[in-house]
Order: C-alpha cells, then structure tokens, then sequence
C-alpha cells in the first residue's frame, strides 16, 4: 500500500508535469474534455470548464494511487526500452583514471607496428630519445 505521503511526492511531480489545465470543448461529445500526453489514460470530460479543472486533478490522483500499488493492467502503463537512468553502480569505478587519448590517421605499415603488443611503451622510449 502507497502511503499517503508517497501519493502526495508523485502527485505533486504529475502535476507539475501537467502543467494549467485548459479544457477543450469537443463538439463530438458535447462536453469539456482535458487529458495530458504523459498521462493519457487519466481523462475527465465534464459541462463546463471550471467542473473539469476541478475533478481532473482527482482522478489523476487515484491513477497514481492504483500506479503506486501495482493495480493497472499492464497494456496501460507505457512499455519503454532502456534502463531508466543511471544504475547504481554502473560504469567505471570513483577514483579510477583512464589515460587520454587521442584519434590519429597513419599509414596502414606504421599502425599495424603501433598495434602490436608492447609497442606502445618502445614508441614512448622513441619519443624520449628524440627529446634529449
């Protein structure tokens, strides 16, 4: 069961996210009708304006309600790819360092000795030597 705090934290997150509720009139109905593209299974139509701006805010609130207590089908709830952000202990490690690098063309021959194994550290004795 969601607390009632917990409701009110993501009831105040959806609301910001709604943003000012403007109806719109929808002749095919014959009625004020206001939904939001982030919460598009939440929709209240009523005769007037000033009637939808009062109750779409509560029934917004029981969808978070029934969202936070796992009640929604799960063809209502929108299926998205990824992984939802950063994950806890995902990606390099605090403190490590990771040499610079830098994205350079050579010819095909010198890249091939470049690749080798243990090339790296005799092109550094290379460019010492060229320094003195």
């Amino acid at each position: 069961m969601a607390t009632a705090k917990e409701i009110k934290k993501h009831m105040n997150i959806a609301l910001k996210k709604v943003g000012e509720i403007k109806p719109w009139f929808d002749k095919k109905f014959n009625a004020w009708i206001f939904s939001h593209k982030n919460y598009p299974d939440v929709e209240y139509a009523g005769e007037s304006p000033e009637e939808v701006i009062k109750n779409y805010p509560l029934y917004l609130h029981d969808f978070i309600e029934e969202r936070l207590n796992n009640n929604l089908a799960t063809h209502i709830e929108k299926a998205t790819r990824g992984h939802g952000g950063k994950r806890p202990h995902a990606g390099r490690p605090n403190g490590t360092k990771k040499e610079s690098k830098k994205r350079v063309y050579l010819p095909k021959d010198v890249a091939e000795w470049i690749n080798r194994p243990n090339s790296i550290p005799q092109v550094r004795q290379l460019i010492a030597k060229g320094k003195h």
